[in-house]
């Protein structure tokens, strides 16, 4: 039997409503879909989730002793997710270029960056000779673009170009 974890959360979360249309709109699917996908489990399944009536939908015994395992299988389906990307660094590099690299050596290094590191991204940023920071969205200038009027250079603290 090939069941999906997608039927598993429309499963769950119709359970919970206990009403096809409040849990369609929590999945952010249509109330039809949601109705279809549920007849077609059940189907899979050889047996009735839930039992229609009047003021929504009721859980079956068979529904009820497979919500703790469908719960269950969820969890640990997202723990295990959560554990897989944990066991790769990952993160965002940020390189600022001046100009751009030619003949082959800029794609060749990011293959080169991707096979080292394949968690990571990479982002590439064009930045003026006049900017300090290199591209860097959070560095803050350290050394003047074109020098301090007062001091020419900053070397003595008196303005934003300041080292200190």
């Amino acid at each position: 039997m090939d069941v999906h974890l997608r039927d598993l959360r429309y499963f769950v979360a119709v359970a919970e409503e206990l009403n096809v249309t409040r849990a369609a709109q929590r999945l952010f699917v249509s109330q039809p879909a949601l109705s279809k996908q549920v007849r077609m489990l059940e189907r899979q399944l050889g047996f009735p989730l839930f039992e229609r009536v009047p003021a929504g939908m009721t859980l079956t015994p068979h529904g009820e002793a497979l919500l703790s395992y469908a719960r269950e299988t969820l969890e640990r389906w997202n723990a295990g997710v959560e554990a897989a990307r944990g066991a790769v660094p990952s993160g965002t590099l940020v390189v600022g270029m001046q100009t751009a690299v030619g003949r082959g050596i800029q794609q060749r290094a990011l293959r080169a960056f991707r096979a080292a590191m394949p968690g990571w991204e990479l982002s590439l940023r064009l930045v003026k000779w006049s900017d300090p920071s290199g591209g860097s969205p959070t560095a803050a200038p350290t050394w003047p673009s074109s020098g301090c009027r007062r001091c020419r250079g900053c070397a003595r603290g008196c303005c934003r170009w300041s080292a200190g």
